[in-house]
């Protein structure tokens, strides 16, 4: 009887041990299992096609030296991400549109959760802590806006996932300081420029953390050694990756670079209640945003350990060249605030929310387990239960609103009367709701042939994630020869002037429509 209660502890501690070991592999599986069941949920957002036609344009330059490239509007954007989508879509000889874009959706999504694991090993690494490793994994995951743009966003979610990877190879290259490692940290920052221009800021980065290095540590000739590794691995993956390169690299770069730096759209948002043109947009954008779609606690926990951070380096500046944590924290502020302040100096065209700088986030989320790390015993504790109480009315939100969870926003705003954040701030940017909002109409109306007007570009793209026998039955034309009016009040956030009866089928989202179906045959 003895024996056996040994044996059976000793199976206890083995499988809790293996457990551990594998944590982070085990919390991505069951992502993955979620994604499986509730990735075609997901509707077209508004730049998915013009994405994935920049990555057959570039496709079709490589295979079959077709120059369209050359003189294609989207040419300067990076196609480290979209080329592979492509070439995934025909070596699976995908044909049809729904198949096509469920691919892409869930492709999406499982690089982002790749990027999760890696954030998971990074926290890991620094401080030998599998709890600290699995709330900065949550921190990612449970941030509604992030979760819910990483099926369809192929823009900022892949930036955002290479730049998660590229911090755990910067931390990893800068313990060992060997040839190869600083090979695969090339590559990663090659591609993270490919697939945004804003990586310049990591590969800059990293140049003077060598250089200071150098100088420093009095191994001038090894850190040479690396620093060159580093540029030619990370801009030879660069030029290879990127097909716009290849006929003029250096001009072509610059072209890119400047374009990206003042984006060419001219348009208007909602912010505050009013529009405004995006060149005229004010300091407090990115700031209001990042304020109002993060859950309250990340927000409290982030900005109290940057003020603490700040604190110990005045404190003791010298200690960011010895002190490991230091100093790797006082990089991630700088990753997760340099670029709002450059945004601003600069007068970067930012639209869509703060999208375009996603990746900020994550070093904010290092900055949040920096806090929780350095605190003791009790304190710690209740900093931590806090936490898991945002991670779970953060949790029963995202399940509620699913498929919504990017029109998340916090109880800075969602305290208001109904309807104040439709007024007031973009809701459902991109137009994915209008995918329910057409479902709806072809389950409850059974004709052969429905005529259909939508507000804006999306309603027409998610009829192609549609089975093709729906697909067929919708007719788009103009609002005066339409049987249903769908919109998902993008420039348009006031109510529409058609009678109250008329309204079929409403998407809501802490009590704001977000989209709304209306049936118009009958109106005077």
């Amino acid at each position: 009887m003895y024996l056996l209660v040994i044996g059976n502890s000793l199976k206890t501690h083995l499988f809790l041990g293996i457990l551990k070991k594998n944590l982070g592999l085990i919390l991505c599986f069951f992502l993955c299992i979620i994604a499986l069941i509730s990735f075609d949920e997901y509707g077209i957002s508004w730049d998915e096609e013009t994405q994935r036609k920049t990555g057959i344009v570039n496709y079709e330059y490589v295979f079959s030296n077709n120059q369209e490239l050359l003189t294609w509007f989207d040419r300067d954007y990076g196609v480290a991400f979209e080329l592979p989508l492509i070439i995934l879509e025909k070596t699976l000889n995908l044909n049809d549109s729904r198949d096509i874009f469920f691919m892409r959706h869930l492709v999406t999504h499982l690089f982002f959760l790749v990027g999760c694991f890696f954030f998971f090993l990074l926290i890991d690494f620094l401080y030998k802590n599998k709890l600290l490793a699995t709330i900065g994994f949550f921190l990612i995951i449970l941030h509604p806006r992030i979760y819910g743009h990483s099926f369809f966003n192929t823009k900022d979610i892949p930036f955002l996932t290479m730049f998660m990877i590229s911090m755990y190879f910067t931390v990893i290259a800068f313990k060992k300081r060997t040839i190869l490692n600083f090979i695969l940290l090339g590559i990663c920052v090659g591609l993270l420029v490919n697939i945004r221009i804003m990586g310049i800021m990591m590969f800059a980065t990293i140049l003077t953390l060598l250089i200071i290095d150098g100088i420093v540590k009095k191994e001038v000739i090894r850190y040479s050694k690396l620093l060159v590794v580093f540029i030619i691995s990370s801009t030879f993956i660069l030029y290879a990756t990127w097909p716009f390169l290849w006929t003029d690299p250096i001009n072509n770069f610059i072209l890119v670079f400047k374009n990206m730096s003042q984006f060419r759209w001219d348009s208007s948002v909602l912010f505050k209640g009013e529009f405004v043109q995006v060149m005229e947009i004010d300091w407090s954008y990115i700031p209001i945003w990042f304020s109002i779609t993060t859950p309250i606690g990340y927000l409290l926990l982030g900005l109290l350990s940057s003020i603490f951070l700040l604190f110990q380096f005045i404190k003791n500046p010298l200690s960011i060249l010895y002190n490991n944590i230091l100093r790797h924290n006082l990089i991630f502020f700088f990753y997760a605030f340099a670029p709002i302040i450059a945004v601003i100096v600069l007068h970067s065209v930012l639209y869509d929310g703060w999208r375009q700088l996603f990746f900020i986030y994550p070093p904010f989320a290092l900055l949040v387990i920096y806090w929780i790390n350095y605190l003791k015993n009790k304190i710690k504790w209740i900093n931590i239960i806090f936490l898991v109480l945002f991670f779970i009315t953060t949790s029963f939100f995202m399940i509620n609103s699913h498929p919504f969870q990017h029109v998340y926003f916090n109880q800075f705003v969602t305290l208001s009367p109904p309807e104040y954040i439709r007024k007031h701030y973009e809701l459902d940017y991109w137009g994915t709701s209008y995918k329910q909002s057409l479902e709806y109409i072809l389950k409850t109306d059974q004709s052969p042939s429905i005529n259909i007007c939508f507000e804006n570009t999306p309603g027409r793209l998610n009829i192609n994630i549609l089975p093709a026998v729906d697909r067929n039955r919708l007719n788009l034309v103009e609002l005066e020869q339409a049987t249903y009016f769908i919109s998902n009040y993008r420039w348009h956030p006031q109510d529409y002037d058609f009678p109250e009866n008329h309204k079929m089928f409403s998407i809501t989202v802490h009590n704001n429509t977000i989209s709304q179906v209306y049936k118009i045959t009958t109106r005077n």
